[in-house]
């Protein structure tokens, strides 16, 4: 996802910034786009705090910024982070392009796991149960999700070292007694989880997660790219930082 900065239409500020001169003008109209980028992102934030409950930092700060440098033609951008990184096999994008465009959610590395053991049945997805440890943001904490999966020997086929045994060390933890699959009939239905007299569900099987369109990216950065009064402001102080010989430095193209 990627939403373009550009001045092409303001012919006024366009036209006192060429009172700069050859080498100062495009390093102010550069650095305006980029201001104008920065307060774009700014607002895409603000609309995931309002639209998302607690989303994590990981997701806000997935919004990136494309620099525009001194050129002919200079734009800026914003863009969310469109490379997975560590053992996560998505990217920011994959998780939040359903939210942008509605449709399916993507399957999570978990239920990966699950349906490769043949736990979780075809088609079927897992969300958090009552009994379920959350963590701040509203998501199972992740050393609860490991110990369900090491307990039900699920990360065996990804060959993690995770996965409970038949050794003294992991049988002291219990989870390899702790968790089991619960039926309705014939059909699984969720994932409990017993310690002593306690039984609580703690995932649930459910149909394939559908959202809307919620993260009106486009809508929010075509709101701040196309507001020429905002627009002019950053292009006015450019000309003021420049003519101070308070421009920056250009930035690298992305960050």
């Amino acid at each position: 996802m990627r939403g373009s900065i550009t001045a092409w239409d303001l012919d006024d500020a366009l036209a006192s910034l060429e009172r700069l001169g050859k080498d100062l003008a495009p390093r102010a109209l550069a650095d305006a786009l980029n201001h104008t980028a920065n307060q774009a992102r700014q607002a895409l934030r603000a609309d995931m705090q309002s639209v998302f409950d607690r989303p994590t930092p990981w997701t806000l700060n997935s919004i990136r910024i494309l620099h525009a440098k001194p050129s002919a033609e200079p734009e800026a951008a914003v863009w969310v982070q469109d490379e997975s990184g560590g053992k996560n096999p998505f990217s920011a994008e994959d998780y939040l392009l359903p939210q942008v465009d509605g449709g399916d959610r993507i399957t999570r590395r978990s239920e990966k796991y699950l349906r490769e053991s043949g736990i979780l049945p075809a088609g079927r997805f897992v969300v958090p149960a009552v009994g379920a440890r959350l963590d701040d943001y509203g998501n199972i904490q992740k050393g609860h999700m490991t110990q369900i999966l090491s307990g039900l020997k699920a990360m065996k086929l990804s060959g993690s070292d995770n996965a409970a045994t038949d050794s003294r060390r992991s049988l002291r933890k219990g989870h390899a007694v702790a968790f089991f699959v619960i039926k309705r009939g014939k059909t699984p239905i969720g994932i409990a989880e017993r310690r002593g007299k306690s039984v609580a569900m703690v995932l649930a099987f459910v149909r394939q997660p559908q959202y809307r369109e919620r993260f009106k990216f486009h809508d929010v950065v075509r709101r701040v790219a196309e507001n020429d009064a905002q627009l002019e402001a950053n292009i006015d102080k450019a000309i003021t930082d420049a003519l101070a010989g308070r421009l920056p430095s250009p930035p690298s193209r992305r960050r």
